[in-house]
């Protein structure tokens, strides 16, 4: 069976993945790009967790559609706006997902994610500083919780559930290079809204562990905090394994 490329944090391949025996990029040929990569993780986990944290605190979480929203379009302008400069994964599950699937390397995937936990931090830090504390102390410095009656494991699956719809967007409509579409971004952004608003009652629609642990850094609360991390990753890698080993490796005809 082929090798899959692996893509160091830059952009798509330019073969099929299917047919293609070199890698998109070599990690040892791009130390240049990965520090820019790597700063693009952090500017972009930053925005997204500011913008997304900040509109639960406008609307003091009273506005699921309005915050669901913030989170999906803010996802789809940055991944947009910065795709071209890296893999613009903001989010540490996906991150694990290409490195499970030999996009990328596990070690651009630890730098992507140390990026990511980065800009999360720094994005709740500007939410504190920037934003009255009676609106951030409403709604725990966006920290999610597990919903009334859901359960902690109904939250994990939830979560689960929703990374693998926006990971298995990401990966057929901005990954693979034979359907890349300007439109790709949009897309994901929609998964992410959908995600959201289908599991916001139950997990707080976060489907990202850097999206929880900035908040919850600040907001010194760490209760049943495997639901943000193992959920997420569990499905961003089952959906990343889907589209690769299966989706990728079907017949064409």
């Amino acid at each position: 069976m082929p090798r899959t490329p692996r893509v160091a944090m830059a952009p798509r391949p330019k073969k099929d993945p299917v047919e293609s025996d070199e890698p998109a990029v070599s990690s040892d040929a791009v130390a240049g790009d990965m520090r820019v990569a790597f700063a693009v993780e952090i500017v972009g986990t930053f925005a997204l967790i500011f913008i997304s944290v900040g509109a639960l605190a406008v609307t003091r979480a009273n506005d699921a559609v309005g915050a669901a929203l913030a989170y999906g379009l803010t996802t789809a302008v940055l991944i947009g706006a910065l795709g071209h400069l890296s893999a613009a994964l903001f989010n540490p599950a996906v991150a694990l997902a290409f490195a499970v699937t030999g996009r990328m390397t596990f070690r651009d995937a630890g730098i992507a994610t140390i990026g990511q936990v980065i800009g999360a931090v720094l994005g709740a830090a500007g939410v504190v500083i920037a934003f009255p504390s009676d609106m951030i102390q409403k709604v725990a410095n966006g920290t999610p919780a597990v919903g009334p009656g859901a359960g902690a494991f109904g939250a994990c699956a939830a979560e689960a559930v929703a990374t693998f719809l926006i990971t298995i967007v990401l990966y057929g409509a901005w990954f693979d290079h034979r359907n890349r579409s300007a439109l790709g971004p949009l897309y994901a952004g929609l998964a992410v809204v959908a995600g959201t608003l289908a599991t916001a009652g139950i997990s707080g629609g976060i489907m990202n562990p850097a999206r929880w642990f900035g908040p919850a850094l600040y907001n010194a609360t760490y209760s049943e905090f495997w639901v943000w991390i193992i959920g997420p990753c569990l499905g961003a890698v089952l959906a990343g394994v889907v589209y690769q080993f299966g989706f990728l490796r079907a017949p064409r005809g």
